[in-house]
């Protein structure tokens, strides 16, 4: 029961250490992939899920996703551009279509390699 009232008023202290190391791994990026995770991180709080799904938001593998990307290319001293693209808000609507609903964005990826 007193966990419980813990969890209401204060949240859940798990996720609140998970997002801590997820924002300290953002802020070891270099300056351009830090800044362009904290836009694109703003971005897609703001326009949001789909259909208001915000289970998107709240597990964080999204973004921890795009940390690992990030991450990755960084290594590999590619562009911020080089790697979301031009139109970074058509990349981050991607990202929300493709964590919003994997299974769908499996299949259709299956299918275009398919087709190949």
């Amino acid at each position: 029961m007193f966990d419980a009232l813990i969890k209401l008023v204060i949240g859940d202290l798990d996720e609140k250490r998970a997002y801590r190391r997820m924002m300290k791994r953002a802020n070891a990026l270099p300056e351009e992939y830090r800044v362009s995770f904290r836009k694109m991180q703003q971005y897609l709080y703001t326009v949001g899920a789909q259909g208001g799904d915000i289970a998107v938001f709240t597990d964080l593998k999204m973004f921890s996703d795009l940390l690992d990307l990030f991450e990755t290319s960084a290594a590999e001293h590619r562009r911020v551009l080089d790697v979301v693209g031009r139109d970074v808000a058509a990349f981050c609507d991607g990202l929300i279509r493709a964590s919003s609903n994997p299974d769908s964005q499996r299949e259709n990826i299956n299918k275009e390699v398919r087709k190949q």
